[in-house]
């Protein structure tokens, strides 16, 4: 099997539009948030006077506008997705299987997420809400991820295929391999072709040490 784990936010889900649309319209006002490329950092415009300022912001004052309102990165990847997952089904050399996650997320958080979820139409079986990265070091096969400490946590780990989306935040990280986006990634028609072998040599390599 090839276990596949795609992070929501910024991947799948806009949250950076979010942020950008709510602090202006409760904190400033005046920003232009039509001039703020949604792949820089976000926080360099949004910006609190302390962690806890912030995290109230995110997760007490505007947690549903940000995670359950937000919209897919792209108009056309939900019925990307929905798709590719058919056809995976058809698969021959293996089987696929593809999860979500998300981290940082609590109470309001987490059901604003299924709310996202239910609103773009997935039919991706399972959404894992880890406490901390080490939850998932073993979960998956291959991590698509926008999010550098995901990316960093996994650089030195050779049984990880981590493939980066990338943004201003994520300078400097290595990863496996990289697409501007995960309609990029489900459209590559080689990909499953470099994931099989990936694995394929994985198991060999446990089989030997084994």
């Amino acid at each position: 099997m090839i276990k596949i784990g795609i992070e929501l936010n910024n991947v799948v889900r806009n949250v950076n539009k979010q942020i950008l649309k709510y602090y202006q319209k409760d904190i400033k006002p005046e920003l232009d948030i039509d001039d703020i490329d949604e792949k820089d950092d976000v926080f360099k415009y949004a910006k609190f006077d302390s962690l806890t300022e912030k995290n109230d912001f995110i997760y007490i004052d505007f947690p549903f506008e940000i995670f359950g309102s937000a919209k897919p990165m792209s108009k056309e990847l939900p019925m990307l997705m929905n798709n590719w997952l058919s056809e995976l089904t058809n698969y021959e050399e293996d089987e696929v299987e593809i999860s979500f996650f998300s981290l940082d997320e609590e109470a309001l958080t987490i059901q604003s997420s299924y709310f996202f979820l239910s609103k773009i139409g997935t039919r991706v079986r399972k959404i894992v809400f880890p406490k901390d990265i080490s939850e998932i070091k073993n979960d998956y096969d291959v991590v698509i991820s926008g999010n550098k400490r995901v990316i960093d946590y996994f650089k030195d780990n050779d049984e990880v295929y981590t493939i980066l989306i990338p943004n201003e935040t994520t300078s400097g990280c290595v990863a496996t391999d990289e697409y501007d986006s995960l309609d990029n990634v489900i459209k590559d028609e080689k990909l499953l072709e470099k994931l099989q072998e990936f694995v394929n040599n994985k198991n060999n390599k446990n089989n030997v040490n084994g």
